[in-house]
């Protein structure tokens, strides 16, 4: 980082060039402030969406931890044509943590701010203090967000959602309101992702179709046991994916309930005859939409056809340009 020396005398920033102080053209310090950014916003180019016109509203916060390292929040916006499903907006940068402010596209919608510290400069890491946000930008500014920083956390699930209403986020169902249930069927060994959440969800619901035709069955197939995994896109993650959880279910119809507003979410299906895995031989498929952007309302229809592939290997979806069940506008 670029380390600037200024001497303010008389209300002016001054260059000593022969000894006698001279006030500084005024381009030089205009560059200065914008290379360094406003305060809690970061600088530079990393500045998100500062090369977008257009009316925007403030999305602001406070980033809380134990350590006084500085903050990184990447902000970024779920788009399924991106690797990993993801737009990156750009950076904000604070000396600790502390109030961040942020301009953000009226009406953008879906926005997602990660916020983490880096205390052995290694890039971001699983143990690293790490929190994120999900909201939704509309009209107004929204206010009053906190990113609690807490080590390990980037590894521990999906990002914390909360509702996000014009200038007051959180809400959502009762902290003492029940679990969402588990998709229909799910059985012993299900990771059903999400269990413990208790904010507001939406139900996403599919039929797995399985015709062993000629090919032999697997074993038990009197109760063949789908492995219906589901995945969140992360450009960070090894493979650039995250699992988010598992559910064992028969073949037949299934349904899991998600956060309200998640973004994108992948949905794969096997039978595993030989409990290694997704391997050649095992019956496969993939959601043809993949990956669904998980947002306000019910999704139905994501329904996947298992087969053995020629090649072995699960096969990639086609990203549809809106997923069936879900209203217009959504």
């Amino acid at each position: 980082m670029r380390a600037v020396l200024l001497l303010a005398l008389g209300g002016c920033w001054l260059e000593r060039v022969t000894g006698e102080p001279e006030p500084l053209d005024p381009r030089f310090y205009e560059d200065v402030e914008r290379a360094q950014g406003e305060p809690g916003v970061g600088g530079g180019s990393a500045v998100p969406f500062g090369d977008v016109d257009g009316p925007k509203v403030r999305v602001s916060g406070v980033v809380e931890s134990d350590s006084p390292e500085p903050v990184a929040i990447d902000v970024r916006v779920p788009d399924p044509t991106k690797p990993g499903g993801v737009d990156g907006k750009g950076k904000l940068l604070l000396d600790a943590p502390g109030p961040f402010e942020l301009a953000v596209p009226r009406n953008l919608g879906a926005l997602e701010l990660q916020a983490f510290q880096d205390p052995d400069d290694d890039g971001p890491g699983g143990m690293d203090p790490f929190a994120a946000e999900r909201l939704n930008v509309a009209g107004e500014d929204v206010s009053g967000l906190v990113l609690h920083l807490v080590p390990g956390a980037r590894g521990s699930g999906g990002p914390e959602h909360h509702e996000a209403p014009p200038g007051a986020p959180g809400g959502g169902t009762p902290a003492d309101a029940p679990a969402p249930p588990p998709g229909p069927g799910a059985g012993p060994g299900s990771d059903v992702p999400f269990a413990d959440y208790d904010g507001r969800t939406v139900k996403i619901s599919g039929v797995l179709r399985w015709e062993p035709g000629g090919e032999a069955a697997p074993e038990g197939a009197g109760g063949v046991v789908v492995d219906l995994d589901l995945f969140q896109p992360d450009a960070g993650a090894p493979g650039g994916r995250r699992m988010l959880g598992k559910l064992k279910v028969a073949p037949g119809p299934w349904s899991v309930e998600l956060p309200e507003d998640f973004g994108p979410v992948l949905f794969e299906a096997f039978i595993d005859r030989a409990g290694d895995g997704p391997s050649p031989g095992d019956p496969m498929g993939a959601y043809a939409g993949n990956p669904l952007v998980v947002g306000r309302s019910d999704v139905s229809g994501v329904d996947i056809e298992l087969a053995v592939r020629p090649d072995g290997r699960m096969p990639e979806g086609a990203p549809q340009g809106r997923p069936p069940g879900r209203r217009p506008g959504i």
